[in-house]
C-alpha cells in the first residue's frame, strides 16, 4: 500500500492488528449472564473486531470470552455496524471478575449459565 493511501485514513490503533479467522468466543454480561457467541475478526493489543452470532441486544460493556485461551476481558464498544463490533479492552476494579466455575463452564463443549 502506498504512503498516500495510508495518509488518507486516520488510524487510531496504538498497536498493529492481527487477522484471526474462525477464532470463536462468547459475550457475557458484566454480571455473568451469557449473551451470544462471536467470532474474532481482528485482534490488536488494546481491542478487537468481533462478529456476533445470532441477534440479541448487546450492552456497551461486557465480558469477551476467548475460547482459545479460556479467559475473559472486559470490553467496551467503540463502534457498531450490523453484527460487527469494534471493542477496546478496559480495566474496571469495580467489576467482579468471572468465577473459575463460570470460566470453566464457558470453556466446556456444552455451556449454560
Amino acid at each position: 500500500m502506498s504512503s498516500s493511501a495510508t495518509d488518507n485514513k486516520t488510524e487510531k490503533r496504538l498497536e498493529e492488528r492481527k487477522r484471526t479467522r474462525l477464532r470463536s468466543g462468547k459475550l457475557v454480561t458484566l454480571g455473568g449472564q451469557f449473551l451470544t457467541e462471536c467470532h474474532f475478526q481482528d485482534l490488536a493489543g488494546g481491542g478487537a473486531r468481533i462478529r456476533i452470532i445470532g441477534h440479541c441486544t448487546i450492552p456497551n460493556r461486557f465480558w469477551l470470552f476467548d475460547d482459545q485461551y479460556a479467559g475473559a476481558l472486559i470490553t467496551e464498544i467503540i463502534w457498531r455496524k450490523d453484527a460487527e463490533f469494534g471493542v477496546r479492552f478496559v480495566q474496571d476494579s469495580g467489576v467482579v471478575p468471572l468465577s473459575d466455575t463460570v470460566l470453566n463452564t464457558l470453556a466446556g463443549k456444552y455451556y449454560s449459565l
